[in-house]
C-alpha cells in the first residue's frame, strides 16, 4: 500500500519542478529579447489600440515592443509621432506591402523605404511607429526572426527619418 502513495508523490513532485520549466518557444523568446538588449534596443510589452473610425483598423493587440532611439537628437525634441504603420487592412493602404496599413499616413518615401525593408526582415510586421527621435517596431517573434535583423531595419528606419 506503501508504493503506490510514494510513485504518486513522486509524480506530484517531478511534475511541479517540470511545470516550472520554460517552454522551448518562451526559451527562444527569452533569448531573442535578450540580444536585443544587448544590440542596446529598448524592449517592452505593449498593447496597441487603434483608432478605428479613422483607419478602418479594428483590433488591439499586444506584443513586444522594440526601439532604436537616435543617438544624437535634436535639442528639445518632444518625440513627435511623423507616421505609423499597422499589420492588419485598414482603408489607407497607398504604397505599401500586402497587408500593411497606414493608421496615421506618411509620405509616398515613407512606403517605398517599407516596402524595400520588410522583405528583409524575415518576420511579419504588426507595428511600426517612427517618431522623430525614435523608431518602435513590433513584430510577430516567428521561429525565423533574429534581433540582427530588428536592428538593421529600425536603424535603416531611423537614419531615413535623420536625414529627412
Amino acid at each position: 500500500m506503501i508504493w503506490p502513495i510514494a510513485i504518486l508523490v513522486g509524480l506530484v513532485v517531478f511534475g511541479s519542478i517540470y511545470w516550472l520549466k520554460p517552454s522551448p518557444r518562451d526559451t527562444r523568446l527569452a533569448a531573442l529579447r535578450l540580444d536585443a538588449i544587448k544590440r542596446k534596443l529598448h524592449v517592452r510589452q505593449y498593447t496597441f489600440k487603434p483608432d478605428s473610425a479613422k483607419t478602418g483598423i479594428r483590433d488591439a493587440f499586444t506584443g513586444t515592443n522594440y526601439t532604436l532611439m537616435d543617438p544624437k537628437p535634436k535639442k528639445r525634441d518632444s518625440g513627435e509621432l511623423l507616421w505609423r504603420i499597422v499589420g492588419q487592412q485598414g482603408w489607407d493602404t497607398e504604397g505599401l506591402p500586402e497587408g500593411l496599413a497606414w493608421h496615421d499616413q506618411g509620405s509616398e518615401e515613407d512606403a517605398k523605404l517599407v516596402s524595400a525593408l520588410v522583405q528583409n526582415l524575415s518576420d511579419d510586421l504588426l507595428l511600426l511607429e517612427v517618431y522623430s527621435n525614435r523608431v518602435t517596431l513590433m513584430p510577430a517573434e516567428h521561429k525565423t526572426a533574429n534581433a540582427e535583423a530588428y536592428e538593421k531595419f529600425l536603424q535603416a528606419v531611423l537614419g531615413n527619418v535623420t536625414q529627412s
